[in-house]
């Protein structure tokens, strides 16, 4: 099973403390984050992993080669400018393998996920994508996600409309199909331009999964992720 790692985005909430590389390479008790996902990912079974990188792209591709105690087999590729979450899937296209892969965002964890468990679940629906969602008590900057007895999302709901509840976990079981619906020409999100007509045609799924959700993608949400980490003892 391969991971497509979404490591493009630009980090601009920590460019205060890490000016000089991207965020996936920001060290989380002291080993770079990406190193600890891949280490996640590999421990549930994932054989194969890519980085969607764009912001200092050369700086991953450069600690992808140095790597030398990598569990798994590490491939880069290198947007030419910002794409979007969607964009910068279908521009890896031509690196994914298989009819199902997992896809997720490169500045979090949900230590509780069980991705073989999640794989399953959505083998055995009609989902052309399965979202891990996991329940916060503070929504926050998240939005969250409203679903039906059968797991299907129906709804998003923006940041104000709700103060915590379920939301994004930002890993998603995905079929390859989902690709053909991504114009290679424009700028899009996976939440905001794919989403929701997948919701609308009843094929976006949910798996439910226990808290935390631990984000990197701020100085607070830094400090969250060690503590919990430290604490669990997780590797």
């Amino acid at each position: 099973m391969q991971a497509i790692i979404l490591v493009g985005g630009l980090g601009t909430r920590l460019k205060t403390l890490y000016p000089d590389r991207p965020k996936a390479l920001v060290p989380i008790l002291g080993q770079p984050f990406i190193e600890r996902q891949i280490a996640w990912l590999c421990a549930q079974g994932i054989t194969s992993v890519h980085l969607a990188a764009g912001h200092k792209a050369v700086m991953l591709a450069d600690w992808a080669r140095d790597w030398k105690s990598s569990p798994v087999p590490l491939t880069v590729s290198v947007e030419p400018q910002p794409l979007g979450t969607a964009g910068g899937l279908k521009f890896v296209e031509p690196f994914v393998r298989g009819e199902v892969f997992l896809a997720l965002n490169g500045d979090s964890l949900l230590p509780r996920l069980d991705i073989p468990a999640m794989l399953r679940a959505h083998r055995e629906t009609c989902a052309v994508v399965s979202d891990a969602i996991t329940r916060i008590e503070e929504s926050g900057r998240y939005g969250t996600v409203e679903f039906d007895s059968q797991n299907r999302l129906t709804a998003f709901l923006e940041k104000a409309e709700r103060t915590g509840g379920w939301v994004n976990g930002g890993v998603y079981a995905m079929n390859r199909e989902v690709l053909d619906l991504i114009d290679p020409e424009q700028i899009l999100s996976l939440e905001t331009d794919i989403f929701p007509a997948l919701t609308a045609a009843g094929t976006l799924r949910v798996f439910q999964c226990a808290p935390p959700l631990l984000d990197m993608g701020t100085p607070d949400g830094i400090r969250a992720m060690e503590d919990f980490l430290a604490a669990a003892k997780f590797q």
